[in-house]
Protein backbone atom coordinates (compact mmCIF):
# COMPACT_ATOMS: atom_id res chain seq x y z
CA UNK A 1 0.00 0.00 0.00
CA UNK A 2 1.30 3.47 -0.89
CA UNK A 3 2.35 5.67 2.02
CA UNK A 4 -0.21 8.33 1.04
CA UNK A 5 -3.02 5.77 1.21
CA UNK A 6 -1.71 4.46 4.54
CA UNK A 7 -1.82 7.92 6.07
CA UNK A 8 -5.31 8.52 4.69
CA UNK A 9 -6.54 5.25 6.22
CA UNK A 10 -4.96 5.93 9.63
CA UNK A 11 -6.48 9.42 9.58
CA UNK A 12 -9.91 7.87 8.92
CA UNK A 13 -9.45 5.35 11.74
CA UNK A 14 -8.35 8.09 14.15
CA UNK A 15 -11.36 10.21 13.15
CA UNK A 16 -13.80 7.29 13.53
CA UNK A 17 -12.50 6.43 16.99
CA UNK A 18 -12.53 10.07 18.13
CA UNK A 19 -16.01 10.78 16.79
CA UNK A 20 -17.37 7.62 18.46
CA UNK A 21 -15.88 8.61 21.81
CA UNK A 22 -17.09 12.21 21.56
CA UNK A 23 -20.60 11.01 20.63
CA UNK A 24 -20.86 9.28 24.01
CA UNK A 25 -18.96 11.94 25.98
CA UNK A 26 -21.40 14.66 24.89
CA UNK A 27 -24.46 12.61 25.82
CA UNK A 28 -24.22 14.35 29.20
CA UNK A 29 -23.24 17.90 30.09
CA UNK A 30 -21.42 16.70 33.19
CA UNK A 31 -18.41 14.55 34.09
CA UNK A 32 -17.79 11.52 36.25
CA UNK A 33 -17.22 12.43 39.90
CA UNK A 34 -13.44 11.90 39.78
CA UNK A 35 -13.14 14.48 36.99
CA UNK A 36 -14.06 17.35 39.29
CA UNK A 37 -10.62 17.18 40.89
CA UNK A 38 -9.15 18.06 37.49
CA UNK A 39 -11.90 20.62 36.79
CA UNK A 40 -10.96 22.60 39.89
CA UNK A 41 -7.20 22.39 39.46
CA UNK A 42 -7.27 23.17 35.73
CA UNK A 43 -9.36 26.25 36.48
CA UNK A 44 -6.91 27.30 39.18
CA UNK A 45 -3.86 26.91 36.91
CA UNK A 46 -5.66 28.78 34.13
CA UNK A 47 -6.24 31.73 36.47
CA UNK A 48 -3.05 31.66 38.56
CA UNK A 49 -0.45 29.98 36.28
CA UNK A 50 0.74 27.75 39.16
CA UNK A 51 -0.64 24.44 40.50
CA UNK A 52 -2.63 24.40 43.73
CA UNK A 53 -0.29 22.34 45.90
CA UNK A 54 -1.67 23.91 49.09
CA UNK A 55 -5.35 23.01 48.87
CA UNK A 56 -7.48 24.85 51.46
CA UNK A 57 -10.62 22.79 50.82
CA UNK A 58 -9.66 19.10 50.49
CA UNK A 59 -9.84 17.44 53.93
CA UNK A 60 -10.45 20.92 55.34
CA UNK A 61 -6.97 21.97 54.14
CA UNK A 62 -3.98 19.87 53.11
CA UNK A 63 -0.80 19.72 50.99
CA UNK A 64 -1.11 17.98 47.62
CA UNK A 65 1.64 16.39 45.50
CA UNK A 66 0.93 15.68 41.85
CA UNK A 67 2.90 16.05 38.57
CA UNK A 68 1.12 18.92 36.79
CA UNK A 69 1.83 18.56 33.04
CA UNK A 70 -1.58 17.09 32.20
CA UNK A 71 -3.33 19.91 34.08
CA UNK A 72 -1.16 22.54 32.37
CA UNK A 73 -1.95 21.23 28.88
CA UNK A 74 -5.68 21.41 29.53
CA UNK A 75 -5.34 24.77 31.31
CA UNK A 76 -3.80 26.28 28.15
CA UNK A 77 -6.94 25.39 26.20
CA UNK A 78 -9.14 26.48 29.12
CA UNK A 79 -8.04 30.08 28.48
CA UNK A 80 -10.13 30.25 25.29
CA UNK A 81 -12.55 27.28 25.55
CA UNK A 82 -15.11 26.27 28.17
CA UNK A 83 -14.19 23.64 30.74
CA UNK A 84 -16.89 21.39 29.31
CA UNK A 85 -15.30 21.38 25.86
CA UNK A 86 -11.72 21.09 27.13
CA UNK A 87 -12.53 18.25 29.53
CA UNK A 88 -14.44 16.22 26.98
CA UNK A 89 -12.48 16.83 23.77
CA UNK A 90 -8.78 16.81 24.75
CA UNK A 91 -8.66 13.56 26.80
CA UNK A 92 -10.52 11.78 24.01
CA UNK A 93 -8.08 13.13 21.43
CA UNK A 94 -5.21 11.79 23.54
CA UNK A 95 -6.81 8.34 23.73
CA UNK A 96 -7.66 8.32 20.01
CA UNK A 97 -4.00 9.13 19.25
CA UNK A 98 -3.20 5.57 20.35
CA UNK A 99 -4.47 4.46 16.94
CA UNK A 100 -1.63 6.39 15.28
CA UNK A 101 1.01 5.27 17.78
CA UNK A 102 0.04 1.58 17.56
CA UNK A 103 -0.02 1.82 13.77
CA UNK A 104 3.63 2.90 13.64
CA UNK A 105 4.69 0.34 16.27
CA UNK A 106 2.90 -2.44 14.35
CA UNK A 107 4.48 -1.24 11.12
CA UNK A 108 7.90 -1.43 12.76
CA UNK A 109 7.19 -5.02 13.87
CA UNK A 110 5.50 -6.41 10.77
CA UNK A 111 6.43 -4.12 7.85
CA UNK A 112 2.85 -4.88 6.76
CA UNK A 113 0.35 -2.10 6.07
CA UNK A 114 -2.82 -4.17 6.48
CA UNK A 115 -1.69 -5.70 9.77
CA UNK A 116 -0.76 -2.24 11.06
CA UNK A 117 -4.08 -0.66 10.07
CA UNK A 118 -6.11 -3.49 11.62
CA UNK A 119 -4.03 -3.10 14.80
CA UNK A 120 -4.72 0.64 14.86
CA UNK A 121 -8.47 0.02 14.53
CA UNK A 122 -8.50 -2.57 17.33
CA UNK A 123 -6.58 -0.22 19.66
CA UNK A 124 -9.46 2.27 19.39
CA UNK A 125 -12.01 -0.16 20.81
CA UNK A 126 -10.57 -1.70 23.95
CA UNK A 127 -13.52 -1.85 26.39
CA UNK A 128 -11.64 -0.87 29.56
CA UNK A 129 -10.73 2.50 28.00
CA UNK A 130 -14.41 3.34 27.77
CA UNK A 131 -14.80 2.67 31.48
CA UNK A 132 -11.84 4.77 32.60
CA UNK A 133 -11.61 7.64 30.12
CA UNK A 134 -14.80 8.24 28.11
CA UNK A 135 -16.24 10.95 30.40
CA UNK A 136 -13.47 11.41 32.93
CA UNK A 137 -10.67 13.96 32.76
CA UNK A 138 -8.29 11.11 33.43
CA UNK A 139 -4.54 11.61 33.47
CA UNK A 140 -4.26 8.10 31.99
CA UNK A 141 -5.67 9.46 28.73
CA UNK A 142 -2.25 11.11 28.31
CA UNK A 143 -0.11 8.66 30.31
CA UNK A 144 -0.83 5.62 28.13
CA UNK A 145 -0.22 7.28 24.73
CA UNK A 146 3.02 8.77 26.12
CA UNK A 147 4.09 5.35 27.42
CA UNK A 148 3.69 3.66 24.04
CA UNK A 149 5.23 6.61 22.23
CA UNK A 150 8.39 6.30 24.30
CA UNK A 151 8.43 2.52 23.64
CA UNK A 152 8.24 3.32 19.91
CA UNK A 153 11.25 5.63 20.26
CA UNK A 154 13.05 2.90 22.24
CA UNK A 155 12.55 0.45 19.37
CA UNK A 156 14.31 2.85 17.02
CA UNK A 157 17.15 4.19 19.19
CA UNK A 158 19.73 2.08 17.35
CA UNK A 159 18.71 3.66 14.04
CA UNK A 160 19.29 7.35 14.71
CA UNK A 161 20.51 9.46 17.62
CA UNK A 162 17.37 11.56 17.13
CA UNK A 163 15.32 8.72 18.66
CA UNK A 164 17.51 8.73 21.75
CA UNK A 165 16.70 12.41 22.18
CA UNK A 166 13.00 11.81 21.54
CA UNK A 167 12.99 8.96 24.07
CA UNK A 168 14.48 11.25 26.72
CA UNK A 169 11.92 13.95 25.93
CA UNK A 170 9.09 11.39 26.17
CA UNK A 171 10.34 9.96 29.47
CA UNK A 172 10.70 13.49 30.88
CA UNK A 173 7.16 14.38 29.77
CA UNK A 174 5.78 11.19 31.32
CA UNK A 175 7.71 11.86 34.52
CA UNK A 176 5.97 15.24 34.97
CA UNK A 177 2.61 13.71 34.07
CA UNK A 178 2.27 10.76 36.45
CA UNK A 179 4.36 8.51 38.76
CA UNK A 180 3.43 5.50 36.59
CA UNK A 181 6.47 6.49 34.51
CA UNK A 182 8.15 3.73 36.52
CA UNK A 183 6.07 1.02 34.79
CA UNK A 184 7.66 1.14 31.31
CA UNK A 185 11.11 1.42 32.92
CA UNK A 186 10.53 -1.77 34.93
CA UNK A 187 9.39 -3.35 31.67
CA UNK A 188 12.62 -2.24 29.95
CA UNK A 189 14.70 -3.80 32.72
CA UNK A 190 12.73 -7.06 32.33
CA UNK A 191 13.31 -6.81 28.56
CA UNK A 192 17.09 -6.57 29.00
CA UNK A 193 17.01 -9.59 31.31
CA UNK A 194 14.91 -11.54 28.79
CA UNK A 195 17.29 -10.64 25.94
CA UNK A 196 20.19 -11.91 28.08
CA UNK A 197 18.40 -15.16 28.91
CA UNK A 198 17.60 -15.75 25.25
CA UNK A 199 21.28 -15.10 24.40
CA UNK A 200 20.46 -12.40 21.87
CA UNK A 201 22.94 -9.64 21.13
CA UNK A 202 22.70 -6.84 23.67
CA UNK A 203 22.39 -3.29 22.36
CA UNK A 204 24.74 -0.91 24.16
CA UNK A 205 22.38 2.02 23.55
CA UNK A 206 19.42 0.10 24.98
CA UNK A 207 21.36 -0.78 28.12
CA UNK A 208 22.70 2.73 28.63
CA UNK A 209 19.41 4.54 28.01
CA UNK A 210 17.53 2.13 30.32
CA UNK A 211 20.01 2.48 33.19
CA UNK A 212 20.26 6.25 32.78
CA UNK A 213 16.47 6.75 32.59
CA UNK A 214 15.73 4.43 35.52
CA UNK A 215 18.29 6.12 37.76
CA UNK A 216 17.10 9.64 36.93
CA UNK A 217 13.41 8.79 37.28
CA UNK A 218 13.78 6.93 40.60
CA UNK A 219 15.96 9.73 41.98
CA UNK A 220 13.49 12.43 40.89
CA UNK A 221 10.50 10.46 42.22
CA UNK A 222 12.21 10.11 45.59
CA UNK A 223 12.95 13.85 45.70
CA UNK A 224 9.36 14.75 44.78
CA UNK A 225 7.69 12.17 47.01
CA UNK A 226 10.22 12.28 49.86
CA UNK A 227 7.68 13.49 52.41
CA UNK A 228 5.08 10.80 51.53
CA UNK A 229 7.83 8.14 51.70
CA UNK A 230 8.85 9.32 55.16
CA UNK A 231 5.24 9.64 56.30
CA UNK A 232 3.71 6.43 54.97
CA UNK A 233 6.68 4.14 54.37
CA UNK A 234 5.98 1.25 52.00
CA UNK A 235 2.24 2.02 51.94
CA UNK A 236 3.01 5.02 49.72
CA UNK A 237 3.14 2.49 46.86
CA UNK A 238 -0.57 1.94 47.46
CA UNK A 239 -1.08 5.75 47.75
CA UNK A 240 -2.06 5.35 51.42
CA UNK A 241 -5.46 4.09 50.27
CA UNK A 242 -7.49 2.82 53.27
CA UNK A 243 -7.69 -0.97 53.40
CA UNK A 244 -11.49 -1.02 53.06
CA UNK A 245 -11.23 0.82 49.72
CA UNK A 246 -8.12 -1.02 48.54
CA UNK A 247 -9.95 -4.31 48.98
CA UNK A 248 -12.69 -3.12 46.59
CA UNK A 249 -10.16 -2.58 43.80
CA UNK A 250 -8.91 -6.15 44.02
CA UNK A 251 -12.08 -8.03 44.95
CA UNK A 252 -12.69 -11.08 42.77
CA UNK A 253 -10.25 -10.28 39.97
CA UNK A 254 -10.91 -13.06 37.48
CA UNK A 255 -9.58 -14.07 34.09
CA UNK A 256 -13.09 -13.58 32.69
CA UNK A 257 -13.13 -9.98 33.89
CA UNK A 258 -9.76 -9.36 32.26
CA UNK A 259 -10.91 -10.94 29.00
CA UNK A 260 -14.12 -8.90 28.91
CA UNK A 261 -12.39 -5.60 29.68
CA UNK A 262 -9.49 -6.15 27.27
CA UNK A 263 -11.52 -7.88 24.55
CA UNK A 264 -11.62 -11.58 23.69
CA UNK A 265 -9.66 -11.30 20.44
CA UNK A 266 -6.73 -9.19 21.72
CA UNK A 267 -6.56 -11.23 24.95
CA UNK A 268 -6.55 -14.64 23.27
CA UNK A 269 -4.03 -13.61 20.62
CA UNK A 270 -1.84 -11.85 23.19
CA UNK A 271 -1.61 -14.97 25.38
CA UNK A 272 -0.86 -17.14 22.34
CA UNK A 273 1.90 -14.79 21.15
CA UNK A 274 3.52 -14.72 24.59
CA UNK A 275 3.51 -18.54 24.60
CA UNK A 276 4.86 -18.74 21.04
CA UNK A 277 7.72 -16.28 21.49
CA UNK A 278 8.60 -17.32 25.01
CA UNK A 279 9.10 -20.97 24.05
CA UNK A 280 9.60 -21.26 20.29
CA UNK A 281 10.62 -18.13 18.38
CA UNK A 282 12.78 -15.08 19.02
CA UNK A 283 12.01 -11.45 18.19
CA UNK A 284 13.51 -8.48 20.02
CA UNK A 285 10.56 -6.10 19.55
CA UNK A 286 8.05 -8.77 20.54
CA UNK A 287 10.14 -9.43 23.65
CA UNK A 288 9.96 -5.73 24.51
CA UNK A 289 6.17 -5.83 24.72
CA UNK A 290 6.03 -9.26 26.33
CA UNK A 291 8.28 -7.89 29.10
CA UNK A 292 5.94 -4.95 29.62
CA UNK A 293 2.94 -7.29 29.87
CA UNK A 294 4.68 -9.59 32.35
CA UNK A 295 5.72 -6.70 34.63
CA UNK A 296 2.27 -5.10 34.69
CA UNK A 297 0.51 -8.45 35.21
CA UNK A 298 2.83 -9.19 38.13
CA UNK A 299 2.12 -5.78 39.68
CA UNK A 300 -1.63 -6.41 39.38
CA UNK A 301 -1.24 -9.77 41.15
CA UNK A 302 0.83 -8.07 43.88
CA UNK A 303 -1.94 -5.44 44.22
CA UNK A 304 0.47 -2.64 43.33
CA UNK A 305 -1.43 -1.52 40.23
CA UNK A 306 -5.21 -1.06 40.10
CA UNK A 307 -6.60 -3.80 37.81
CA UNK A 308 -8.50 -1.48 35.47
CA UNK A 309 -5.40 0.67 34.98
CA UNK A 310 -3.26 -2.42 34.38
CA UNK A 311 -5.79 -3.78 31.90
CA UNK A 312 -5.51 -0.59 29.84
CA UNK A 313 -1.77 -1.08 29.44
CA UNK A 314 -2.13 -4.81 28.77
CA UNK A 315 -4.94 -4.20 26.28
CA UNK A 316 -2.68 -2.04 24.11
CA UNK A 317 0.24 -4.46 24.47
CA UNK A 318 -1.89 -7.43 23.37
CA UNK A 319 -3.24 -5.36 20.47
CA UNK A 320 0.31 -4.65 19.32
CA UNK A 321 1.15 -8.37 19.56
CA UNK A 322 -1.95 -9.02 17.45
CA UNK A 323 -0.26 -7.30 14.49
CA UNK A 324 2.39 -10.03 14.27
CA UNK A 325 -0.26 -12.75 14.61
CA UNK A 326 -2.31 -11.15 11.81
CA UNK A 327 0.66 -11.16 9.47
CA UNK A 328 1.64 -14.75 10.33
CA UNK A 329 -1.91 -16.07 10.03
CA UNK A 330 -2.70 -14.54 6.65
CA UNK A 331 0.71 -15.45 5.26
CA UNK A 332 -0.10 -19.05 6.19
CA UNK A 333 -3.55 -18.81 4.56
CA UNK A 334 -2.07 -17.44 1.32
CA UNK A 335 0.37 -20.36 1.14
CA UNK A 336 -2.30 -23.00 1.78
CA UNK A 337 -4.24 -24.76 -0.96
CA UNK A 338 -7.53 -23.26 0.23
CA UNK A 339 -7.38 -19.49 0.16
CA UNK A 340 -10.18 -18.27 2.42
CA UNK A 341 -8.43 -14.99 3.26
CA UNK A 342 -11.44 -12.73 2.71
CA UNK A 343 -13.74 -15.12 4.56
CA UNK A 344 -11.47 -15.22 7.60
CA UNK A 345 -11.06 -11.44 7.53
CA UNK A 346 -14.84 -10.87 7.43
CA UNK A 347 -15.40 -13.41 10.21
CA UNK A 348 -12.69 -11.75 12.30
CA UNK A 349 -14.25 -8.32 11.87
CA UNK A 350 -17.70 -9.60 12.89
CA UNK A 351 -16.22 -11.42 15.90
CA UNK A 352 -14.33 -8.27 16.97
CA UNK A 353 -17.46 -6.14 16.70
CA UNK A 354 -19.43 -8.60 18.82
CA UNK A 355 -16.76 -9.06 21.50
CA UNK A 356 -15.12 -5.63 21.69
CA UNK A 357 -17.07 -2.86 19.93
CA UNK A 358 -20.42 -3.80 21.49
CA UNK A 359 -18.92 -4.07 25.02
CA UNK A 360 -17.35 -0.62 24.41
CA UNK A 361 -20.81 0.78 23.65
CA UNK A 362 -22.25 -0.96 26.71
CA UNK A 363 -19.52 0.42 28.98
CA UNK A 364 -19.95 3.88 27.45
CA UNK A 365 -23.64 3.98 28.36
CA UNK A 366 -22.89 2.65 31.85
CA UNK A 367 -20.21 5.27 32.39
CA UNK A 368 -22.44 8.09 31.16
CA UNK A 369 -25.20 6.84 33.45
CA UNK A 370 -22.90 7.03 36.48
CA UNK A 371 -21.84 10.64 35.80
CA UNK A 372 -22.70 13.45 38.17
CA UNK A 373 -26.35 14.48 37.96
CA UNK A 374 -27.82 17.92 37.38
CA UNK A 375 -29.59 17.76 40.75
CA UNK A 376 -26.29 17.09 42.54
CA UNK A 377 -24.56 20.00 40.84
CA UNK A 378 -27.58 22.15 41.62
CA UNK A 379 -27.36 21.21 45.31
CA UNK A 380 -23.60 21.92 45.33
CA UNK A 381 -24.25 25.30 43.70
CA UNK A 382 -26.86 26.07 46.37
CA UNK A 383 -24.22 25.39 49.03
CA UNK A 384 -21.79 27.80 47.37
CA UNK A 385 -24.40 30.58 47.49
CA UNK A 386 -26.02 29.93 50.89
CA UNK A 387 -23.27 28.84 53.28
CA UNK A 388 -20.18 30.43 54.81
CA UNK A 389 -16.82 30.01 53.06
CA UNK A 390 -15.28 28.20 56.04
CA UNK A 391 -18.11 25.68 56.41
CA UNK A 392 -17.28 21.97 56.16
CA UNK A 393 -19.63 19.77 54.12
CA UNK A 394 -19.99 16.03 54.72
CA UNK A 395 -20.41 13.97 51.54
CA UNK A 396 -19.36 10.55 50.28
CA UNK A 397 -15.78 10.05 49.10
CA UNK A 398 -16.94 10.06 45.47
CA UNK A 399 -18.56 13.45 45.97
CA UNK A 400 -15.63 15.03 47.77
CA UNK A 401 -14.23 16.63 44.63
CA UNK A 402 -17.70 17.90 43.70
CA UNK A 403 -17.96 19.70 47.04
CA UNK A 404 -14.57 21.36 46.46
CA UNK A 405 -15.08 22.23 42.76
CA UNK A 406 -18.75 23.25 42.57
CA UNK A 407 -19.75 24.09 46.16
CA UNK A 408 -16.28 25.59 46.78
CA UNK A 409 -16.38 24.39 50.36
CA UNK A 410 -14.25 22.14 52.54
CA UNK A 411 -14.95 18.41 52.52
CA UNK A 412 -14.28 15.83 55.20
CA UNK A 413 -12.52 13.48 52.75
CA UNK A 414 -12.05 12.68 49.09
CA UNK A 415 -10.07 10.11 47.11
CA UNK A 416 -6.59 11.64 47.46
CA UNK A 417 -5.13 9.96 50.55
CA UNK A 418 -1.41 10.81 50.32
CA UNK A 419 -0.19 12.72 53.44
CA UNK A 420 -3.51 12.17 55.24
CA UNK A 421 -2.58 10.59 58.57
CA UNK A 422 -6.10 9.53 59.58
CA UNK A 423 -7.47 8.49 56.17
CA UNK A 424 -8.59 5.05 57.37
CA UNK A 425 -10.42 6.55 60.36
CA UNK A 426 -12.10 9.24 58.28
CA UNK A 427 -13.52 6.68 55.87
CA UNK A 428 -14.94 4.67 58.77
CA UNK A 429 -16.34 7.78 60.45
CA UNK A 430 -18.09 8.97 57.28
CA UNK A 431 -19.87 5.63 56.96
CA UNK A 432 -20.78 5.70 60.65
CA UNK A 433 -22.29 9.20 60.41
CA UNK A 434 -24.57 8.12 57.58
CA UNK A 435 -25.58 4.76 59.10
CA UNK A 436 -25.45 4.92 62.90
CA UNK A 437 -28.74 4.67 64.80
CA UNK A 438 -27.51 6.92 67.59
CA UNK A 439 -27.84 10.68 67.30
CA UNK A 440 -25.24 11.43 69.97
CA UNK A 441 -22.65 9.31 68.15
CA UNK A 442 -23.38 11.11 64.87
CA UNK A 443 -23.20 14.57 66.47
CA UNK A 444 -19.92 13.68 68.17
CA UNK A 445 -18.35 12.70 64.85
CA UNK A 446 -19.81 15.69 63.04
CA UNK A 447 -18.33 17.97 65.71
CA UNK A 448 -15.00 16.14 65.40
CA UNK A 449 -14.68 17.24 61.78
CA UNK A 450 -16.48 20.59 62.34
CA UNK A 451 -19.19 19.64 59.84
CA UNK A 452 -21.87 22.30 59.26
CA UNK A 453 -23.91 20.57 56.53
CA UNK A 454 -24.66 16.98 55.47
CA UNK A 455 -24.97 16.30 51.73
CA UNK A 456 -27.37 13.35 51.35
CA UNK A 457 -27.66 12.17 47.76
CA UNK A 458 -28.58 9.08 45.76
CA UNK A 459 -24.90 8.14 45.89
CA UNK A 460 -24.99 8.00 49.66
CA UNK A 461 -28.17 5.92 49.58
CA UNK A 462 -26.59 3.37 47.24
CA UNK A 463 -23.18 3.29 48.91
CA UNK A 464 -24.51 2.84 52.44
CA UNK A 465 -27.69 0.96 51.51
CA UNK A 466 -30.03 3.41 53.24
CA UNK A 467 -33.04 5.50 52.22
CA UNK A 468 -32.94 7.93 55.13
CA UNK A 469 -30.32 8.94 57.64
CA UNK A 470 -31.58 6.94 60.67
CA UNK A 471 -31.39 9.58 63.42
CA UNK A 472 -32.53 12.64 61.40
CA UNK A 473 -36.31 12.30 61.69
CA UNK A 474 -37.81 14.49 64.46
CA UNK A 475 -34.35 15.51 65.62
CA UNK A 476 -33.81 19.05 66.88
CA UNK A 477 -30.13 18.86 66.01
CA UNK A 478 -30.67 18.86 62.24
CA UNK A 479 -32.57 21.17 59.93
CA UNK A 480 -33.34 20.24 56.34
CA UNK A 481 -32.43 23.35 54.37
CA UNK A 482 -32.54 21.98 50.82
CA UNK A 483 -34.36 19.21 48.98
CA UNK A 484 -34.40 18.43 45.27
CA UNK A 485 -33.52 14.75 44.95
CA UNK A 486 -30.50 15.70 47.07
CA UNK A 487 -31.19 16.61 50.71
CA UNK A 488 -28.97 18.99 52.66
CA UNK A 489 -29.14 19.09 56.45
CA UNK A 490 -27.69 21.81 58.65
CA UNK A 491 -26.03 20.63 61.88
CA UNK A 492 -27.35 22.65 64.83
CA UNK A 493 -26.00 20.85 67.89
CA UNK A 494 -22.65 20.70 69.64
CA UNK A 495 -21.97 17.78 71.95
CA UNK A 496 -20.23 18.97 75.10
CA UNK A 497 -18.05 16.46 76.90
CA UNK A 498 -17.87 16.52 80.69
Amino acid sequence: MKRKNEYLMIALIFSAVLITRLFFAFKTNYFNYDAYFAVRHIGYISSNFFPMFNDPLSYGGRFLIFPPLFMYILAVFKTFLSMGLVGKILPNIFVASLTIITFFIAKEITKDSKASLVTAFISGFIPVFYIKTINDISVYSLVIPLTFLLLFFFIKIDQKFLYVQLFIVAIAALRVTHPSVILPLLGLIAYLVLIKLEKLKQSRKEIEITIFSTFIVIWSLFITFKQPFLTHGASVIWQNIPSVILSRYFTKITILEAIYKIGIMPFAVGIYMIYKYALKEKNRIIYLFISQAIVISLLIVLKMVEPSVGFMFIGIIFTILFSQFFKMFFNYIEKSKFNFKNTFLAAGIIFFILTSVIPCISFAYTTIGSSAKETELGAADWISKNTEKEDVILATLNEGYLINAIAQRKNVADQKFILIHDAEQRVKDIEKIYTTLFETEAVRLLNKYEVKYIFFSENAKKEFNIQKIPYIKNSKCFERVYVNNVEIYKVLCILEEK
